[in-house]
């Protein structure tokens, strides 16, 4: 009997492909208003602190619903939250728009909003990867997670650009076209045909339980799901390396425009240099496939981390802008492979039933010290230099570069991805 052959390339799935074309929309505006937010702050008030502050709101927000997120992906339709929340998203955008359109130019209102925002993405995130279970092949997960991180840095390819020139024309226009790209995310969803889970009888036990046992439930699950991280070595080592690795690629963005501005550029050149430092992204994630089979997983990942290292080093020591974008674009290169590998293998070790609760784990781990990242940014670039803020950056992730060569947790890393059995 002939085994199944390869399943059919990701582009030619069309639930798949609804979802990645909402979110593709989406991810471009969210870029713009991800960098309209500092270009606003840093060019009213000229505080990198106070844009640092409003980037920790939201990542507090979504350290806020998270786990809770996760609870219930694993509950309630996962169809529903994937629609329901990017148009709530639309809807506090648009009063940002309209905020900053009237001049109300607030930090604790921006941040505020931001709060919010990161609170809703919290409970979104939490259902995007159960979702996306039901509909790619496990043996794609790693080819799927090179080609999302493909699509976001080309959404932050365009969307960097087009944010500084929309800032340039109208400071509220950026946040208006955010707005209106959470209709495309929320459209893309609904139009998955493939049940989205979690089943019906599922779904009715849960909220029957839920109905006995109100908070005393869902604290009981996200413990279940905390526990089963807890137990598995994998995992742990997992979740404390992206907690610091996510720190200081996330707080990335907030560095590079604190750099350039350190070195005299103006919103137009720091646009245009960030989108430069994306297009290494994009290479990577056309490579990734090839680089993994090229180099196995755990060479991959260990290589990963020191090139991290390097390249914060480099582009803290250059004086000019191509310089800066030259060695961020070789980190971020090197970003999507490796992340690609994270991502791949922390899937699908977790069973069915607990991947909302240990994927919204894994979440509240990457966004864990994202906040207290971006506070740092803003205090060491207003205190001493930019310059000083990245190196000390590069120096938090030395100890992981190290530790990974002789981490005996990264074992799995050594197995083909389609050969990786659950963990129990």
């Amino acid at each position: 009997m002939q085994g199944r052959g390869p399943p059919p390339s990701l582009w030619r799935n069309r639930d798949y492909m609804c979802w990645w074309t909402g979110n593709a929309f989406s991810l471009v505006g969210s870029y713009v208003s991800v960098m309209a937010f500092p270009l606003l702050v840093v060019f009213t008030t000229g505080s990198v602190f106070d844009a640092g502050v409003i980037a920790a709101t939201g990542r507090i927000g979504y350290l806020l619903t998270t786990l809770w997120g996760g609870v219930l992906a694993d509950r309630v339709s996962r169809r529903l939250i994937l629609v329901t929340v990017p148009l709530a998203e639309a809807v506090l955008m648009a009063l940002v728009a309209w905020s900053v359109h009237a001049g109300h130019v607030l930090i604790p209102l921006l941040a505020g909003a931001s709060l919010v925002d990161g609170a809703l993405l919290g409970v979104k995130q939490s259902a995007v990867l159960p979702a996306l279970r039901r509909i790619v092949p496990r043996e794609q997960f790693a080819a799927r997670a090179a080609q999302e991180q493909g699509m976001a840095m080309a959404a932050q390819l365009v969307g960097s650009p087009l944010a500084a020139f929309l800032f340039t024309v109208s400071r509220w226009l950026p946040f208006g076209a955010d707005a209106l790209s959470f209709i495309f995310a929320a459209a893309g969803s609904a139009l998955i045909r493939r049940p989205l889970g979690p089943e019906r009888g599922e779904s009715t036990q849960h909220a029957k339980e839920g109905d006995r046992a109100g908070w005393g439930r869902v604290i009981s699950d996200i413990g279940e799901g905390m526990s089963f991280v807890r137990r598995q070595e994998f995992l742990r080592y997992m979740t404390a390396w992206v907690a610091v690795a996510n720190m200081v690629g996330n707080s990335f963005l907030l560095m590079l425009v604190a750099l350039l501005k350190h070195r005299g550029a103006n919103p137009n050149i720091i646009g245009v240099t960030s989108s430069a430092v994306v297009a290494g992204g994009i290479l990577g994630s056309v490579l990734t496939g090839f680089i993994i089979r090229r180099l196995g997983s755990r060479r991959v990942f260990l290589l990963g981390g020191w090139i991290y290292v390097v390249c914060l080093g480099l582009a803290a020591l250059a004086s000019r802008p191509w310089q800066i974008a030259l060695a961020a674009s070789v980190m971020v290169f090197a970003t999507v492979p490796t992340a690609s590998v994270w991502e791949a293998y922390t899937t699908v070790v977790v069973p069915d039933r607990l991947i909302g609760r240990v994927g919204a784990v894994s979440n509240f781990a990457a966004q864990s010290l994202v906040w207290l990242g971006m506070l740092l940014v803003g205090w060491l670039s207003d205190q001493f230099s930019a310059p000083t803020a990245v190196l000390c950056f590069a120096a938090l992730l030395v100890p992981f570069a190290i530790a990974g060569h002789v981490a005996k947790a990264l074992t799995p890393l050594k197995t083909p991805l389609e050969n990786v059995e659950e963990l129990h």
